[in-house]
């Protein structure tokens, strides 16, 4: 019979959203409007550098701002291009729930809350969660880059099997 556990592998319980540490790496969790229980994203730091990741979110908070301001990376969903969206074959329901306040950030909704918060530290973003059906890295690049006033390449896109090249935070 199989092992469903491994003992030589610690495992914790995150305790609702306190944060907690993984040898040197702080990790805090933050609550976000998804249609999902007790959904929650992340922020991670050594102490120096913080790295944000916002996925499956339907709106940006007052909160999730505050804890995404002053990030040196961050992992931005771009989820849909609403256009595309409300033209793909998806039933009526489920474009209501990826477009509505607990489904997930359109590109414009990433590209406004970007411009909304402290990125005189940033040092990368990617753009992620990207649907392959209702979205275009190149639409998803264009929104994060009017939110920073940088150029295209410099947004990184997070591909849904590839992942993304390593990346360094000073």
């Amino acid at each position: 019979m199989e092992k469903l556990f491994d003992p030589d592998i610690e495992l914790r319980l995150i305790q609702g959203y306190a944060p907690f540490a993984i040898g040197d790496l702080l990790v805090m969790p933050y609550p976000v409007p998804h249609d999902a229980r007790e959904p929650a994203q992340f922020v991670f730091s050594d102490g120096a550098v913080r790295l944000g990741v916002l996925t499956d979110v339907g709106y940006a908070t007052p909160h999730i701002k505050l804890c995404l301001s002053g990030c040196q990376a961050l992992v931005m969903e771009c989820n849909h291009d609403p256009a595309l969206l409300e033209r793909s074959d998806y039933p009526a329901s489920l474009k209501q729930r990826i477009a509505s306040r607990f489904g997930h950030l359109d590109n414009g909704q990433a590209e406004h809350l970007l411009s909304t918060l402290d990125c005189s530290r940033l040092q990368h973003v990617l753009a992620a969660h990207l649907s392959e059906t209702n979205n275009r890295p190149e639409l998803a690049r264009a929104a994060l880059s009017r939110a920073l006033g940088c150029t295209q390449d410099w947004i990184g896109i997070a591909e849904q099997y590839g992942g993304s090249a390593w990346r360094e935070i000073a």
